[in-house]
Order: structure tokens, then sequence, then C-alpha cells
């Protein structure tokens, strides 16, 4: 897969993750989102913590877990920046890309929900793509 196509993921990943974040961290207090009524069998809410909620611990801890979505997202968009070769960034990819996954798989374990299984398979990825596990056919 050409390597501006696969940053370019990242760094739509990274805005996704980052918008996630960004409405946590400014509304730590809103309500659940609605899903349709065929996905009542999940127990969790969906865009909440399901263990912040759980813990009763308040909207400055919610806060604090979604500012990880935050941070994650602009790592994973700085990674994929530098990726593609902003100069600022080229030389330190690997390390915002391994951060950014990894808080990213923290933030997706404290707000599980079904919809994200995706994500977790994406961060993976992006974990295995800058530890060298995956590397390009050459």
């Amino acid at each position: 897969m050409p390597q501006v196509l696969v940053a370019g993921f990242v760094v739509a990943h990274g805005l996704i993750t980052s918008m996630i974040g960004f409405g946590g961290v400014t509304k730590p207090d809103a309500p659940a989102m609605t899903l349709p009524a065929w996905f009542g069998w999940w127990p969790g809410p969906f865009g909440r913590s399901w263990l912040i909620d759980a813990m009763h611990l308040g909207s400055g801890v919610s806060m604090m877990g979604n500012a990880l979505w935050l941070v994650a997202g602009l790592a994973l968009l700085a990674a994929g920046l530098g990726w593609l070769g902003v100069p600022a960034l080229s030389g330190v990819w690997q390390p915002l890309a391994l951060g950014g996954a990894a808080l990213g798989l923290v933030a997706l374990a404290l707000f599980f929900h079904p919809f994200y299984l995706v994500a977790v398979l994406i961060n993976v990825g992006i974990v295995m793509l800058a530890s060298g596990v995956l590397a390009p056919a050459r």
C-alpha cells in the first residue's frame, strides 16, 4: 500500500480520535449517545466511560479520561503528518505513532463499546507498523 495512503489513513484516524476527545473534554457531563433499540443488548453507554460512570468518579475524572482521546488523537495526527514528510515531525513519527496508538488503546478500554472494535484493530495495526512488525514490501 502506498505510504501516502497509509499516512493519510493515520491522519484521518488521528482527526477522528481528536474529535472524540475534544467533545468529551469540552462537555464531560454530556449524556451518553442514544443508540437504536436493537443495540440494547450492550449494557454500557456509548460516548461515556463505562468504568468512570460505574465508579461515580465525576466530571473531573471523566474529563481526564476524555483527555486521553484528545492526546492520543493529536499524537496520531502528528505521526501521520510526520510520515508524510512534515519536517518538524518526520524524524519522530514512530514514537508519536506508538504513543498515540497506545494511549488510544487505553482510552478504548475505558470507553469500550462494540462500535469501537474497528478502532482497536486500527490502533493495534499502527503499533505494529510503527514498531516495525509490519514492514512495507520492497
